[in-house]
């Protein structure tokens, strides 16, 4: 009884110690699932990798020059991007110079800005509004246009002031500064390549230059017979976007996508979307500024964030992090046994919000690290097993088709 007497408080605060204990954990738990869903990502956490197998961390931005002399084939073609609409601050802007996010596509050749807008390239409507718009400004005082002879005008296009010109992977459109009997603004010419050199009739025309997602579109005058130079500064630079679980776990890269906004907006808060399912490591070329990057793992909730500043003539390498893994989930009769189709499931968060519905007999699933509940519904039999996700720990989660 005197040594029962002795060690009671020595038990009672070690139990006290465990429950303290756990408590921490389970705090820990739900801070790692909020950051796995909306939770926005802390820019300690993106990482620029070297050409070393270990990974170096470092803080945004880290920078490397553009390739010029290699650059990336078109955006929409691989990533299949949303169309980006005309901002009003295009509009605004002086005669002389407008921008507009759209992108350089496939080269096409229509007759007419309204031909244009109706052809496979989606973006092609956003550079013949900006044309539009910017025809439509009315000029202080216009050259005397002196008719007859040929303008030669040159064109070249650069990322910013010291760089140098493009060689490659610009998409010049040349419109006519007068309508035609349909209103719509004559595209004259539509050429994908670098310093180009066409021959016109003096008169005034607008030009658009589009590198990717960062364009330029002027209105040149061409008043009489001679040669003529114009140079576009796009002030423009690119980002790489990949990412891994985390320890530096490699993620399948045909779930990875990635949907690219602009920054927050001063008045609402709100992010538009700009670009939709970029691949991993597919270079996106971009004007100056800062962007929201969403990277999706799956359909499901391994989701993470964050703001990514480009810098005019720079490529950013950027590497997310996720806190996630994927899971295979299987309703058998024994365990390690054969899995049963057409088996309905659904899989719950610990608070019963549902994370994803799918129907087969082993469907795979990307899930932001943390505790769930499968619910596997066979017939009019309904069987369910909890299970917690690691990251980067891809694993198989067997439901035993037995009563419950």
């Amino acid at each position: 009884m005197k040594q029962t007497g002795q060690t009671l408080p020595h038990r009672l605060l070690q139990a006290l110690r465990v429950s303290l204990f756990v408590a921490f954990g389970a705090l820990c738990l739900n801070g790692a699932m909020a950051q796995g869903t909306q939770a926005p990502l802390n820019l300690g956490t993106i990482i620029e990798k070297s050409n070393n197998e270990r990974p170096v961390y470092l803080k945004l931005p880290e920078t490397v020059p553009v390739p010029a002399s290699n650059p990336i084939k078109s955006e929409a073609a691989e990533a299949g991007q949303a169309t980006p609409q005309p901002g009003t601050e295009a509009a605004a802007a002086a005669p002389q110079e407008t921008t507009a996010p759209t992108d350089a596509l496939e080269p096409t050749s229509p007759s007419s800005v309204e031909v244009d807008a109706e052809a496979e390239t989606p973006l092609t409507a956003g550079a013949a509004e900006t044309a539009e718009a910017l025809a439509a400004r009315q000029e202080p005082e216009k050259p005397k246009i002196e008719p007859g002879g040929i303008a030669r005008l040159e064109l070249t296009a650069l990322l910013s002031d010291d760089e140098q010109i493009l060689q490659r992977g610009i998409n010049w459109r040349i419109f006519s500064d007068e309508k035609d009997a349909e209103g719509h603004l004559p595209m004259l010419n539509n050429v994908e390549g670098g310093p180009l050199e066409v021959d016109l009739q003096p008169g005034s025309y607008i030009v658009y230059a589009g590198y990717g997602y960062a364009n330029l579109t002027k209105r040149v005058i061409l008043p009489k017979a001679g040669d003529y130079r114009e140079s576009f500064n796009l002030h423009a630079g690119a980002m790489r976007l990949n990412a891994v679980a985390a320890g530096d776990i490699p993620l399948d890269s045909n779930i990875l996508k990635f949907d690219i906004y602009t920054g927050e907006d001063a008045d609402t808060g709100a992010h538009t979307l700009l670009i939709k399912n970029v691949k991993p490591d597919h270079v996106v070329k971009l004007s100056q500024g800062v962007y929201h990057v969403v990277s999706n793992y799956g359909s499901a909730n391994a989701k993470v964030r964050g703001d990514v500043e480009i810098t005019e003539g720079k490529l950013i390498n950027v590497t997310m992090i996720h806190n996630a893994a994927k899971v295979t989930l299987r309703l058998v009769s024994e365990p390690g046994g054969e899995a049963l189709a057409n088996t309905i499931w659904t899989v719950f968060t610990p608070g019963g919000d549902v994370v994803k519905r799918a129907i087969g007999a082993f469907p795979t699933l990307a899930l932001a690290a943390g505790d769930y509940t499968a619910i596997a519904k066979q017939g009019n039999e309904v069987y369910n097993r909890d299970f917690s996700v690691s990251p980067g720990l891809n694993r198989d989660i067997e439901v035993l088709a037995t009563a419950q």
